[in-house]
This record gives structure tokens, sequence and C-alpha cells, in this order.
């Protein structure tokens, strides 16, 4: 997930679409909605915030004092591609001239 790799990097803003980026807008905003939405991506829903969080986050009526842990979805991405090695998958793939 490039946006993961991005906040690691403090680099958040890179996310934003050229065309945005000339109409102007609030680097900060931007950043914040992103931390707001990795938080919602948290790999246990007990560190989720709640849909009133959010809304209070997004509008500014909460401050947000937690820091996002990397998404569970890209452990598991990486494991696998980790397990399922060139040769394994090529074992596993029919090909397409068989």
């Amino acid at each position: 997930m490039q946006a993961w790799k991005l906040y690691e990097r403090s680099t958040l803003i890179e996310l934003v679409d050229p065309k945005m980026k000339e109409g102007g807008f609030l680097e900060k905003n931007v950043a914040h909605a992103i931390q707001v939405a990795l938080l919602c991506l948290q790999p246990h829903g007990n560190l989720r915030p709640a849909m009133s969080e959010i809304v209070a986050m997004l509008t500014y009526k909460f401050e947000i004092v937690q820091t996002p842990l990397k998404p569970a979805f890209l452990e598991r991405r990486h494991k696998r591609n980790r397990d399922l090695s060139l040769t394994n998958y090529a074992d596993i793939t029919p090909s397409p001239l068989q």
C-alpha cells in the first residue's frame, strides 16, 4: 500500500492528485484526513476508532492521539509473497500454452 510507505516516510502529501495541487489545498488537512483513514485500517477492531470518533476527528472536534499501526492486510500480503516463491507459483498456475 503506497499510502503506508508514504506515511512511514512522512511524505503523505505525495498521495494528492497533481490537479488538486493546482487548485490549492492545505497540506495539514490532507495529512490529517489520511491519518484518520489509516486509523480505520488497524489490524484489530478494538484499535479502530468508532464512527463517531472518525467524524469528530475529521471535523477537528477531537484530536488524533493514536498513532496508526501497519495495516494487517499488508502483513498478510508480505507473508504470502514470501511463502510463494516463483517456482511454487509456476507449479500451481497453468500455462496458457497448455
